[in-house]
């Protein structure tokens, strides 16, 4: 009750995010998403109190309630990076770590149509990747392909 709720344009581009992955086949993920989080725009007087590192979102489980920070709507560029950040929060829903998290996004992406020909030069593709490869940096041991990404 402390923290603030999403305005209605900013509600609107969640469920269109939402959709998306429901239309990409992260069925599951959307339903936790759509039906049990709660979203707000900023943290609770408590979570405000912790120096955190900048980010996009955040969920405080087993809560399911999920902070959008200003990030989240002013460097994502379109519907499917939105999608992306929320798939990475619908991990958290699950109760999975910062690792699994980052590694089941990233190992989805090309699903979700987040490919590096179309975001490689957005910031929310190159700071994922850059999270990704700290969190999960087994997924970037090819020395012989870009990035060292395994997964391409």
């Amino acid at each position: 009750y402390t923290a603030d709720p999403l305005m209605s344009a900013e509600q609107d581009q969640v469920d269109v995010a939402v959709k998306l992955l429901e239309k990409r086949g992260f069925i599951n993920e959307a339903y936790l998403l759509r039906d049990l989080a709660t979203f707000r725009r900023d943290d609770n007087w408590l979570n405000a109190a912790v120096a955190k590192e900048s980010a996009f979102a955040s969920t405080n489980y087993p809560f399911a309630v999920i902070t959008l920070y200003p990030d989240f709507f002013v460097y994502t560029v379109d519907d499917v990076e939105r999608a992306a950040i929320l798939l990475h929060e619908a991990r958290h829903l699950k109760g999975y770590n910062e690792e699994d998290a980052y590694e089941f996004v990233w190992r989805n992406r090309k699903y979700l149509e987040w490919t590096e020909d179309k975001y490689g030069n957005s910031i929310v593709w190159r700071s994922v990747r850059r999270q990704t490869k700290h969190f999960a940096p087994n997924l970037f041991v090819c020395d012989f392909r870009p990035f060292n990404d395994c997964t391409q």
